[in-house]
């Protein structure tokens, strides 16, 4: 019986050869969830190792734009058709790691209807004038993104950022 078992194993080990069966990535899971022939629809382009490719585009409306390592739209990348793409592999060696003001931005993306969601300017940085789309009320804030207080103005009026 060990040496049938064994033969088993010695088998299966010559069956896969010396790749490894990996589970699929994030990138596979959803380029291959996007169903067969949907005309118009975004489908995510991973590399050999399965990571999201820095630039994606859009078959239908050709527009590219650059992402992160986990698949997010890094903003200010999005180019229309015809015009040069932002090169995605590297800036400066690097694609820059999300500011404060982004990942902010990016959670408040999943809160329920009304939430405050902040503002960034292209370099990541919170504007001066944060503004919330449900109350339409305008406030200052600190490079940090902290409320300065007596700053706030109702729907309408004038900002004094």
């Amino acid at each position: 019986m060990a040496i049938l078992t064994i033969i088993l194993l010695v088998s299966t080990a010559f069956a896969l050869g010396d790749t490894m069966i990996r589970p699929k990535t994030p990138c596979e899971d959803a380029r291959d969830a996007v169903p067969y022939g949907l005309v118009g629809a975004y489908i995510p382009t991973c590399d050999a190792a399965g990571r999201y490719t820095p630039e994606q585009c859009s078959g239908s409306t050709g527009y590219c734009w650059c992402v992160t390592s986990s698949g997010q739209k890094i903003p200010g990348t999005e180019t229309p058709p015809g015009t040069a793409p932002v090169i995605c592999s590297t800036q400066n060696g690097t694609i820059r790691p999300k500011t404060p003001c982004e990942d902010a931005r990016d959670a408040a993306t999943h809160d329920p209807i009304g939430a405050y969601i902040p503002t960034c300017d292209a370099a990541g940085r919170y504007t001066p004038e944060q503004c919330s789309g449900s109350t339409g009320y305008c406030w200052c804030v600190t490079s940090t993104g902290q409320k300065i207080p007596g700053t706030e103005t109702p729907p309408g009026s004038a900002s004094n950022c």
